[in-house]
């Protein structure tokens, strides 16, 4: 006779430990399931998996069980059935999928172990994340109405100037019309006389006519756009709006840009933002000192291989050391009549673009903006 108590005391706690094991599992809101590498058979799904794709899964097939939410083959970091005993456990996938039937978000992480019989298994997790994503959608959307909303008083405070600027080629245009239908009305003209008027009419309604698109692309402003662009291009841009306000209140604006500075990968109309938002709070800030200390400054250097750095010097009073705390802060203002979300809507655009803005003052006197957007990635080609 053979004494079995120890084998049976062993097989009863690996029972009770599987079952513990069990337990666990099932208790996750998280859908897990275990599948065959080789024959695709489901070997464990645990309640939260079966709630979703039905509690017969096991011993079905994976792939169509879970059909409506799989990452595709080509999403995979490595295909399951090349992978080596050896090289287990292994990373197979990590992303978020939609459920194509549900609607449902689901943050899947999947890998590829030894199971216990010694085959190969994939192992998947699955969590819903479809709360997060909606409130992430919610916070999308109010961030975009809130951009909207910056640009819009933005070309509020600086309708007087934009229409004093669309006033002086509109009127020119009336002028030049009039002028040539009084001479044919008199029959005293020459077609030269003519023609050169219609050139110069043309030409300020064109002028007229760029004014009013560069209005309509700030304030209408769709999807982010991130693509390849020269910050001459942005600045020149900005500036076509900050001269205006400029040229009012005699100030100067100095651009010191390097030559051959690498291009920046940015959504435009943005960081147009983000620059016309500076340059004017800098062109206020000077309101009250002198003509001849009114400059403005744009600046540029490259930080390192991933970043450029913009900086937008004043030479304004400066801020108080609480303000510089608190300036970015949604709401917080300075000015009398301001609302506050200018630079907190500025510091969320930069730090979309994974960069930073932040503010220093200037022991001469005035305060420094300095932000960083991403620089263009370059492929280096090496000759053998």
């Amino acid at each position: 006779m053979n004494d079995i108590t120890e084998p049976k005391r062993v097989r009863v706690e690996l029972e009770r430990a599987h079952e513990r094991f069990v337990t666990v599992i099932d208790g996750l809101d998280s859908a897990v399931h275990v599948a065959d590498v080789q024959t695709g058979e489901i070997l464990f799904a645990n309640r939260a998996f079966q709630n979703i794709f039905g509690f017969d899964t096991v011993g079905r097939n994976s792939a169509q069980v879970t059909a409506p939410c799989r990452p595709n083959p080509e999403w995979l970091a490595r295909d399951p059935l090349q992978i080596s005993a050896e090289e287990l456990p292994c990373e197979l996938f990590d992303g978020e999928i939609q459920h194509t039937l549900s609607g449902h978000w689901y943050h899947l992480h999947e890998r590829a172990i030894r199971w216990v019989d010694g085959r190969t298994v994939r192992v998947q997790i699955g969590a819903d994340i479809t709360d997060k994503k909606h409130i992430e959608e919610v916070n999308l959307q109010q961030q975009k109405r809130l951009e909207q909303t910056s640009r819009l008083i933005t070309m509020g405070e600086m309708a007087s100037s934009l229409a004093h600027e669309l006033n002086q080629p509109l009127s020119a245009i009336a002028n030049y019309c009039a002028g040539c239908v009084k001479r044919m009305q008199a029959g005293n003209y020459r077609l030269d006389d003519l023609l050169a008027a219609m050139q110069k009419a043309s030409s300020q309604a064109e002028r007229a006519g760029k004014i009013i698109r560069r209005m309509r692309d700030m304030v209408k402003k769709g999807d982010p756009n991130r693509q390849p662009i020269a910050l001459e291009e942005l600045v020149d841009e900005a500036r076509a709006f900050a001269d205006i306000e400029a040229q009012r209140t005699g100030t100067q604006i100095i651009v010191d840009l390097p030559e051959n500075l690498p291009r920046i990968v940015v959504d435009r109309i943005m960081i147009e933002q983000v620059l016309l938002n500076l340059v004017k709070n800098g062109i206020e800030a000077m309101s009250d000192v002198p003509f001849e200390r009114r400059q403005l400054t744009l600046q540029a250097k490259v930080v390192d291989e991933r970043m450029l750095e913009i900086s937008v010097t004043d030479q304004g009073h400066g801020l108080a050391e609480e303000d510089i705390e608190k300036i970015f802060a949604p709401f917080y203002t300075t000015k009398p009549e301001g609302m506050g979300i200018g630079l907190a809507i500025c510091r969320s655009i930069i730090e979309f673009h994974q960069g930073r803005l932040w503010v220093e003052p200037r022991r001469e006197g005035g305060t420094v903006f300095h932000f960083t957007v991403p620089i263009e990635e370059t492929v280096e080609v090496t000759h053998e």
